[in-house]
C-alpha cells in the first residue's frame, strides 16, 4: 500500500465582510448567497461524507452572523480567524495587523468560539503576525510565505512556536476561476487538476490543502459545486487519504515532536 496522504479541507470568507472592507457595502446582508445557500450546501455535503473542515471566517461575522457560526460549530467543524473584514493583510502595517488579530479573536471568543488557527486574507502572513498569534494562544497559521510558496507542502513549526499548515494557490477555487495566470479555468478544468493532485498525494503521501468559498463553489447545484463535491467524495472514499481539519494537523505535529515542544517551553 502506498504512503498515506493527507487532505485538509478549508472554507474561506463569509457574508459581506469583503465588501464591507472595500466600501462596496455598508451593512450585513443575511441573504448574501454564500450565507443563504453556500454554507448550508457545504454543511450538507460534509455531513454526507462524514468529513470535518475548517471554516476561516472574518471576525466581523461574529457580530453580524453568529447564527451561521453556530450552525458551523454545531455540525462539528472548526472555526478559525480570517482577519476582520478580509483586509489585504500583507499591505497592512504591523500595528494594524496586531490590532485586528486582537479584535477578531475577541469577537470570536465572545461568540463562544476559541480559534486555534488563522489564515491571512489575501494569502500572505506578513511580519509579526505569527508572534502575535502565539501570544494569543493560537496553535497554527494557514497562510503563505513568499519564501516557501513554491515548495512542497509541509507542516512545520515556525520560529515563533506555532505550526504552519500551508497551501498553494492552485488548490483555491477563486484563484482557479478568476486569478490563474494561465487564464480563468472552468470548473471542469479545475476539477481535473484537483483530481490529479489527489492521485499524486494518494500515491506518494504528502499534503493537499484545499480552499473553497461558499459564494464561489456552493451557491447553486452547478459545475463549480460538482467540482467541490468531486474533491470531497474522492478524498473521503480513498483509503489512502486522511481528511483532517487544520487543528488536527497542528495537534498531530505537536504530538509527533515532543522534544521541540519541550525546548519551546523551556525558553519561556
Amino acid at each position: 500500500m502506498g504512503a498515506r496522504g493527507t487532505v485538509c479541507l478549508t472554507v474561506d470568507n463569509l457574508g459581506r465582510a469583503l465588501e464591507i472592507g472595500t466600501g462596496a457595502a455598508v451593512r450585513p446582508d443575511p441573504d448574501e448567497p454564500g450565507l443563504r445557500h453556500g454554507v448550508p450546501r457545504m454543511l450538507a455535503l460534509f455531513a454526507e461524507y462524514g468529513v470535518r473542515a475548517t471554516f476561516f471566517v472574518e471576525g466581523w461575522n461574529a457580530l453580524h452572523h453568529r447564527d451561521v457560526l453556530d450552525s458551523i460549530a454545531a455540525a462539528g467543524h472548526e472555526i478559525g480567524l480570517h482577519g476582520w473584514v478580509h483586509e489585504k493583510w500583507a499591505e497592512l502595517d504591523s500595528g494594524r495587523r496586531e490590532c485586528l488579530l486582537f479584535d477578531g479573536t475577541a469577537a470570536l471568543q465572545l461568540a463562544g468560539i476559541t480559534p486555534r488557527g488563522f489564515r491571512a486574507p489575501g494569502g500572505y502572513r506578513g511580519e509579526r503576525t505569527a508572534s502575535v498569534l502565539a501570544e494569543l494562544g493560537y496553535l497554527y497559521d494557514s497562510s503563505i510565505e513568499h519564501e516557501t510558496e513554491d515548495d512542497p507542502l509541509r507542516v512545520r513549526r515556525l520560529p515563533e512556536g506555532i505550526v504552519t499548515v500551508p497551501y498553494h494557490w492552485d488548490t483555491n477555487d477563486y484563484w482557479q476561476y478568476h486569478m490563474n495566470p494561465a487564464g480563468d479555468q472552468s470548473p471542469a478544468q479545475a476539477s481535473a487538476y484537483w483530481q490529479g493532485m489527489l492521485d499524486a498525494v494518494a500515491e506518494t503521501g504528502g499534503l493537499a490543502t484545499f480552499i473553497f468559498h461558499p459564494f464561489v463553489s456552493a451557491v447553486e447545484d452547478g459545475e463549480a459545486y460538482a467540482a467541490l463535491r468531486g474533491v470531497v467524495r474522492r478524498a473521503a472514499r480513498d483509503s489512502r487519504l486522511d481528511i483532517v481539519c487544520g487543528q488536527q494537523l497542528a495537534e498531530r505535529h505537536h504530538a509527533q515532536h515532543p522534544a521541540a515542544e519541550q525546548q519551546l517551553a523551556n525558553t519561556h
